[in-house]
């Protein structure tokens, strides 16, 4: 019979973590899934590791050279023999539960083109560093989705065929590109859902791609994040200096302008972009509770307008923390 589910696992130069993350995979309280590892050439042992996996459903490739983490991605899929795809990093973790969960979820709802779940995060020994809270809200997703990648990568189950009708993943890219694939997802009107359930402990270590590469990874990040505002508005020079200035934390030519000019753009960029005022203070809470150089004054200011916008009442459970965090930023 052929598998209910494909876990595609790219490798390269993991030998440290590869065993742990074979061996969750082992673990897995599923039938019928199959797991595709692709080695992007790896010089460290790592392909070794993979020749030596005992199971049927375990399916070993390499690639000739090192073509990048697109190309291992996409040729797994096409090698894929399942209606949904899962995503694992081959230094992480899989929970036991997780397949299982995703495919029953996405088998129920027939109108969501991919499911995620919640992770923790493991330093290079496997302890737990953070427990990491996510935006489990579609409504919310949508606005973050804007500015950044809400989504666990790792913890993904797509369709298949949704994959294959917004293009997988672009070869332009090679830091971001599970935030462009999921961006094209949602903005193309797609659901997604991030069920509040533990599905894979995510690892933190120095050979990591995004320690390595951290100013590459945000400048695809600043490419993604215009044009997913461009679906909601058009991009003039101050807006794309503002989002500059979210996404890097500098702006030279943002920086230049008046406090007075500074809330101009933003008070602009925010009604220009949103139509409601909830979101609106959510993209303020989300903006300010992370380090930036914004003054505490513009902070404080922005966020007590759309609090007072919205009655000072908050429904929701993650603008109200988001919006407590913003002001503890500014008040320390």
């Amino acid at each position: 019979m052929n598998p209910k589910v494909s876990i595609i696992v790219p490798v390269y130069n993991t030998a440290r973590y590869l065993e742990s993350c074979i061996n969750s995979l082992k673990k897995i309280d599923f039938k019928l899934f199959e797991v595709i590892f692709i080695d992007n050439h790896s010089s460290d042992g790592s392909y070794e590791i993979l020749k030596n996996i005992d199971k049927k459903n375990f399916k070993v490739y390499r690639n000739k050279k090192n073509f990048g983490q697109s190309y291992s991605l996409n040729r797994a899929i096409s090698l894929s023999k399942s209606a949904f795809i899962a995503i694992m990093d081959s230094d992480d973790i899989c929970l036991p539960n997780r397949i299982k969960d995703s495919y029953d979820f996405l088998s129920k709802n027939k109108n969501y083109a991919l499911v995620a779940g919640c992770s923790d995060t493991i330093n290079e020994n496997g302890d737990i560093l953070a427990r990491r809270r996510f935006t489990l809200e579609f409504e919310l997703i949508k606005t973050r989705i804007l500015i950044d990648n809400p989504i666990s990568h790792t913890t993904v189950m797509f369709r298949k065929k949704i994959l294959k009708k917004t293009g997988g993943y672009s070869k332009k890219l090679n830091f971001t590109q599970d935030y462009d694939l999921i961006s094209k997802i949602i903005l193309r009107g797609y659901k997604v859902k991030v069920l509040n359930k533990k599905f894979t402990l995510v690892r933190k270590h120095r050979k990591q791609q995004s320690h390595l590469f951290k100013q590459q990874q945000l400048n695809e990040r600043f490419h993604i994040s215009c044009n997913n505002f461009n679906h909601k508005l058009k991009l003039d020079k101050y807006f794309k200096n503002l989002i500059e200035y979210l996404i890097f934390n500098k702006s030279k030519n943002f920086e230049k302008f008046s406090l007075n000019k500074k809330g101009v753009i933003l008070e602009n960029f925010l009604n220009k972009t949103f139509n409601k005022d909830e979101e609106k203070l959510y993209f303020c809470s989300l903006i300010f509770s992370r380090n930036n150089k914004f003054e505490k004054y513009f902070r404080f200011k922005f966020l007590i307008r759309y609090l007072i916008k919205n009655n000072l009442f908050i429904v929701k459970r993650e603008i109200f923390l988001r919006t407590i965090m913003s002001f503890i930023k500014v008040i320390f």
